[in-house]
């Protein structure tokens, strides 16, 4: 059972392209790092290496375009979800599916020896 967990590993479906925001920049400053990045997901930052949240294009989209709401005076830390949840890099990606499911949310930070080493998404789950 063990091999097929390893198989089945979070580390071979995770990305390990990390993109980080300080969570005192504006929305505007993180929706252009997911522009530049071409990705829809930011890790929010509290300092330089604490996790301390996550922000989506569809935070963005949700929570300010559709209330009409001025990015430019709405920092990360207002509108990121957090704390973040983390799993390990060896553990399956069965166990990520439950983890998500049981904290309602999409996106888990992988670490591995109690470092960050990549993030994986519920559409990584269905690659």
């Amino acid at each position: 059972m063990d091999q097929f967990k390893t198989l089945l590993s979070v580390k071979k479906m995770m990305s390990t392209n990390i993109f980080t925001a300080d969570s005192n920049v504006s929305i505007i400053n993180v929706a252009e790092e997911m522009s530049s990045n071409k990705t829809d997901c930011i890790l929010i930052v509290d300092g330089k290496t604490d996790v301390v949240g996550v922000i989506t294009e569809g935070d963005i989209v949700r929570k300010i375009v559709a209330k009409g709401l001025n990015p430019s005076n709405i920092l990360a830390k207002e509108l990121m979800s957090g704390p973040i949840i983390e799993i390990k890099s060896d553990e399956s990606i069965f166990d990520a599916k439950k983890i998500m499911g049981q904290h309602n949310v999409h996106h888990l930070i992988v670490k591995e020896d109690g470092k960050l080493v990549g993030i994986i998404a519920a559409r990584d789950l269905v690659k």
